[in-house]
């Protein structure tokens, strides 16, 4: 499950998200649940039994038997899937056994700006799943962003795109995100300190020039229209880019007549 503030990885018994430390309500309803669950399993089991007295020995076990096999089986499946838990358990202890290699991997992939492949090695060692590595969790995120605006770019060229204004809008949501992320909007806790050591800003910097240099060449912005990116607003950005690529798109219309 997703924590409803930062969308990291939760697990049901967490009280707060070890990543931003907001309070984890699955965790409060779960535990609701489970007295509940508790509490309904013995009066069922006293029920059970009070009723058996009037059976013959062999049918007061069966009864027995079943109710509590059912109530186990109920309390596996409210426990939410157990294979999750032994593979949770399996990732936090690979990551504290190898948190120093795998951050080395990561400084390396950073210094190289190669960001798709540090997305990547992130995602295939689970590394969300513990705070090991969390100064990383910031720039997880934006590259996610990045990632999600540059293959828009990429389906516009490929002319796998009919509706320009959808596309545009998706641009503008996610370049909000990448924008709020950069500026540290949507990450102000003292928590994500970390996140924003010099290396990672510069980093930051470095995917924003990026960014904003494909914007340039292929949405077909002037120089002053990204510069004033960060500060509109969604419905303002999306229609800027969407005029960019109208623009452009006439001007192959004039030269193809």
């Amino acid at each position: 499950m997703k924590c409803p503030t930062c969308g990291a990885n939760l697990q049901i018994e967490d009280e707060t998200c070890p990543f931003c430390g907001n309070p984890n309500p699955f965790a409060k309803k779960h535990n609701q649940d489970m007295r509940q669950y508790r509490q309904e399993f013995q009066e069922t089991k006293r029920e059970v039994e009070r009723k058996t007295l009037h059976f013959n020995s062999f049918t007061a076990r069966i009864a027995v038997i079943a109710v509590l096999l059912v109530m186990v089986l109920g309390m596996v499946f409210a426990i939410n899937d157990g294979a999750y838990y032994l593979w949770s358990s399996r990732v936090k202890k690979d990551v504290a056994q190898n948190a120093e290699t795998y951050r080395v991997e990561l400084n390396a992939l950073e210094e190289k700006g190669e960001w798709r492949r540090l997305h990547a090695f992130y995602d295939a060692k689970s590394l969300d799943s513990t705070r090991d590595l969390k100064d990383y969790t910031v720039l997880y995120f934006l590259i996610y962003d990045y990632k999600s605006v540059l293959n828009e770019i990429t389906r516009l060229q490929e002319g796998d795109v009919e509706d320009l204004a959808a596309a545009a809008s998706k641009m503008s949501s996610h370049l909000d995100n990448f924008y709020k992320s950069v500026g540290r909007v949507s990450y102000e806790s003292a928590y994500y300190d970390e996140c924003y050591s010099t290396v990672h800003v510069a980093s930051y910097k470095q995917m924003q020039e990026e960014l904003e240099a494909a914007l340039s060449v292929y949405c077909h912005l002037t120089d002053e229209e990204i510069a004033a990116l960060p500060d509109y607003s969604l419905v303002k950005r999306a229609g800027l880019i969407e005029e960019g690529l109208c623009r452009e798109a006439g001007k192959k219309e004039v030269t193809v007549e």
